[in-house]
């Protein structure tokens, strides 16, 4: 049997194109790896290429996020005209199974590894179910994502593991707190390492939504990890740093860089979506401490809050070029369907745009409390265009002690060269852009003087 497996895009107004060349649709990795071997499975990633949807398959199963359900329902529905039966799963389906039925012979709703073996022996069978409901399982029983379903150049990374599912905190706008079962759970750490040591290259993606937050586990995969030699990028709070110990640690085993959700620099808008375990007090303190072990902070911030007026687009952007942070994400609040944040807002009659498409956290599609709709989605486009301004740039990149260069390659790639590749259309390839990515994550010393500890007290909150 021929098992087609489909990652659809999204089409966000804003956006790079290298990011979605970095590494494969993990779930869907996952799923390939759990299809019995006398069974034929491609991978198929509308990011990195269209979709015929005159294929050949006898099943065709397509993973649904929010901003790419309106995309993948018109994939289903072209495939199911030509008789070719359709399974839909995915974070979007878990949450909206009904909607998703209408474009699919069967939905999985939860996580397919628990039920994807009986699905497939019903379908062979002639008898599988419209709905297959998935309880979380053990890690232990996950297995090593598969890698052979694609061309080695496709994708920059050659290693990307993710050691738990789930995640502790259930902020109010986060997919997590709409998983009405969402249970945190760790990956054996043998399972772990077997699998990171299976991998070739020097750099490795963890995948999880926050990789250091149970630090009993944290500080085993680290001490595990400094033998191996490689080097990190990962997903954490800002509150890690809190323990410099952990942070000496971490860069000792390889961390190179962190994505850390910010969210906002505002302790109101923080707590009104329940993101408790930020504290806006000590944020400049823990970007030092990374910092002067080496590890680069790319911030990640959302526009839209309550408590957000128009101020709070130069307050951000100002914090993170007086912080140096070496990249910025901006978001605009999105209300994903089932979760806190929706429901409050659906009760109060805000949301006023239900094109799934537009969930892509580019565009406005609730009310804002304290800005019009115009002046949320203009102030995202003006942090952007500030925070990645060539003064802004060059300051951040060379602040003292080494890695200027690979800090100014990586802002003119991210926001200045990219974007003109992207609009001549002139195509990527992951072969050209992983040697400039293991450059860039290659060993970097610009520690500064831990001393720096004490230039601002008032920030050092144990």
């Amino acid at each position: 049997m021929k098992i087609t497996l489909i990652f659809p895009r999204t089409d966000p107004r804003r956006g790079t194109k290298i990011k979605n060349h970095m590494i494969p649709p993990y779930g869907l990795q996952l799923l390939a790896a759990l299809t019995p071997p006398r069974h034929e499975v491609v991978l198929l990633d509308q990011f990195l290429q269209p979709i015929d949807t005159n294929l050949d398959a006898d099943l065709i199963g397509i993973s649904v996020w929010t901003g790419s359900a309106g995309n993948a329902y018109q994939l289903a529905d072209a495939f199911r005209v030509r008789g070719i039966p359709v399974v839909l799963g995915g974070p979007h389906v878990a949450v909206l199974p009904e909607e998703a039925r209408k474009h699919a012979d069967s939905v999985v709703v939860g996580e397919a590894e628990a039920v994807w073996a009986q699905l497939l022996g019903d379908f062979e069978a002639g008898q599988m179910a419209p709905v297959y409901e998935a309880d979380p399982l053990p890690l232990s029983m996950t297995p090593p994502a598969r890698w052979d379903i694609f061309q080695q150049g496709d994708y920059v990374l050659r290693s990307a593991v993710s050691t738990s599912r789930g995640c502790r905190f259930r902020c109010e706008f986060c997919y997590e707190s709409s998983r009405p079962n969402s249970t945190y759970r760790r990956k054996p750490l043998d399972q772990v390492l077997t699998e990171i040591d299976s991998r070739p290259g020097p750099v490795i993606a963890f995948l999880d939504n926050d990789l250091l937050s149970d630090k009993k586990y944290a500080r085993s995969l680290l001490e595990a990890l400094i033998p191996r030699r490689k080097a990190w990028m990962a997903m954490t709070t800002i509150r890690f740093a809190d323990d410099p110990d952990m942070v000496a640690l971490a860069a000792a085993a390889g961390c190179k860089t962190l994505f850390v959700g910010f969210e906002s620099v505002s302790t109101e808008s923080l707590l009104e979506v329940g993101k408790r375990q930020n504290r806006v007090d000590i944020y400049a303190r823990n970007i030092r401490r990374l910092h002067d072990h080496g590890i680069m902070v790319n911030g990640s911030f959302v526009f839209g809050f309550d408590h957000d007026g128009p101020e709070v687009f130069d307050n951000t952007v100002q914090f993170g070029i007086d912080n140096l942070l070496e990249t910025a994400t901006f978001t605009i609040l999105t209300p994903y369907p089932n979760t806190g944040l929706y429901k409050k807002l659906q009760v109060q009659g805000r949301i006023f745009d239900y094109n799934w498409a537009h969930y892509d956290t580019t565009r406005v599609v609730f009310e804002p409390a304290m800005m019009t709709i115009d002046e949320l989605e203009a102030g995202l486009t003006y942090a952007y265009r500030k925070f990645y301004s060539m003064g802004s740039i060059f300051s951040r990149a060379f602040r003292p002690g080494s890695g200027a260069l690979k800090r100014l390659v990586l802002n003119l790639a991210y926001k200045r060269i990219e974007p003109v590749w992207k609009t001549l259309d002139l195509g990527l390839s992951a072969r050209w852009i992983r040697p400039v990515t293991y450059w860039y994550m290659s060993a970097m010393s610009h520690r500064l003087p831990v001393a720096r500890e004490s230039v601002q007290p008032q920030l050092v909150i144990e």
